[in-house]
């Protein structure tokens, strides 16, 4: 018996959960390049002024999905792997804990385990946390076999899931020849300086999508905090978009793979609104992300065995 262990960044169903949530994630080193004694402090601040204005968000989304949402990938990916495996999930900031996850393997006996972060572009302050929680716990049980997979973004089988997906999504919308305006999470710009790969990944990712879909693109980054993040930022890249005559404009969040936050609150309740009400552009719209889907259940069994 062998193990796989799906782990995203985790949410929130009440305002004492995301206050946790937040705690934790601002505790993170990987988030936040502090000390730990200026992490704390820093972590304590902005987790108790931010959470209340955080949940008014995901009560106008109804809660996060993305907990069930990855319940339900690791039964479907748990029905097609059959029993020789066991299928767990973890969060960076919510329960079930990685190194919860992983020491309940070691209490079922299963010591080799392939460890899947759902992040398709690796990045400083999501893969490389997710790594050191794992290390942590590996270092202190010798008998632990642990297999990372870093990203997979340039599978075939996740090209064509997300081709897939725009493809039928123009066709429900009756577009014609939209323009793809790739949208993926921003990274501080000194994570960038530091060299992590996450930019380049993401222009790679969307290339490869694009070919595969035939359809003129470019990529812009959305849901930014305070000081300097990645651009260009998605608002200002519809500027340009609308200011050059394209009116026809399909919005795919590339680097999520779960419907969260900031696919159904930044894009769909700002970033949509804006471009419709405030630039006027009629023809646009954001690919949704399915649960589950059968190709990306498939990717996760491919990426599985490629491991063992």
């Amino acid at each position: 018996m062998k193990g796989v262990l799906l782990i995203d960044m985790g949410g929130a169903n009440t305002p004492k959960e995301l206050k946790l949530f937040l705690s934790r994630m601002f505790n993170d080193p990987f988030i936040l390049p502090f000390g730990k004694s200026v992490r704390h402090i820093l972590s304590f601040i902005i987790s108790n002024t931010r959470y209340k204005k955080s949940w008014k968000k995901y009560e106008l989304i109804g809660g996060s999905p993305i907990i069930d949402a990855t319940r339900q990938t690791m039964t479907s990916l748990q029905q097609q792997l059959g029993e020789k495996y066991t299928v767990k999930m973890a969060f960076s900031y919510s329960s079930p804990l990685i190194k919860e996850s992983l020491n309940s393997f070691l209490m079922e006996g299963i010591n080799e385990i392939t460890v899947i972060p759902l992040y398709p572009q690796a990045s400083i302050s999501t893969t490389s946390s997710v790594e050191k929680d794992v290390n942590d716990v590996v270092s202190k049980n010798i008998d632990l076999k642990v297999k990372l997979v870093k990203e997979f973004y340039y599978r075939d089988t996740y090209v064509n899931y997300w081709s897939n997906l725009i493809t039928n999504h123009i066709k429900i919308n009756n577009y014609t020849h939209p323009y793809l305006l790739f949208s993926a999470h921003s990274i501080p710009q000194y994570l960038a300086e530091k060299g992590d790969t996450y930019p380049q990944t993401i222009e790679q990712s969307a290339l490869l999508i694009a070919k595969k879909t035939g359809l003129a693109y470019q990529c812009a980054y959305q849901s930014k905090m305070t000081g300097k993040w990645m651009g260009p930022d998605t608002k200002e890249s519809l500027k340009k978009l609308d200011e050059s005559g394209i009116d026809e404009i399909v919005i795919v969040p590339i680097s999520f793979v779960n419907e969260n936050l900031e696919t159904m609150y930044d894009l769909d309740h700002d970033i949509l609104p804006f471009a419709k009400n405030i630039l006027n552009i009629q023809k646009i719209s954001r690919v949704k992300i399915p649960v589950a889907d059968t190709q990306f259940i498939n990717l996760l069994s491919e990426i599985v065995t490629l491991n063992n």
